[in-house]
């Protein structure tokens, strides 16, 4: 699946230890695709909207409506501070969206 292998890439090339991944039933599927974030929602919940990239060189595109995802690499019990404007890979795992971005 080239999904599994972008993400075993991306954990590959982290150069960490660190082991993610997805529990996901039978029949399920995992929707990514880029977004930007564009502010913070809520402790370490971001305000979000997908973006679809062009040839190289060139700006995003927005494209969907803003959406609220969390950021699985910051503590759920403290105030995140990404920065507005940085561009990642958000997955949506049944009705959330979820992503992994480090600070």
């Amino acid at each position: 699946n080239e999904r599994q292998q972008f993400v075993e890439r991306l954990s590959r090339n982290s150069g960490r230890d660190d082991e993610n991944f997805f529990v996901m039933s039978a029949g399920d599927k995992v929707t990514s695709f880029v977004a930007q974030v564009i502010e913070k929602y809520d402790y370490n919940y971001y305000i979000v909207r997908a973006v679809e990239l062009g040839e190289p060189g060139s700006e995003p595109t927005v494209i969907g409506n803003e959406v609220v995802a969390v950021n699985v690499a910051e503590p759920f019990l403290l105030q995140g501070n990404l920065p507005a404007d940085t561009y990642i890979v958000m997955f949506k795992i049944g009705e959330n969206y979820v992503f992994y971005s480090e600070v």
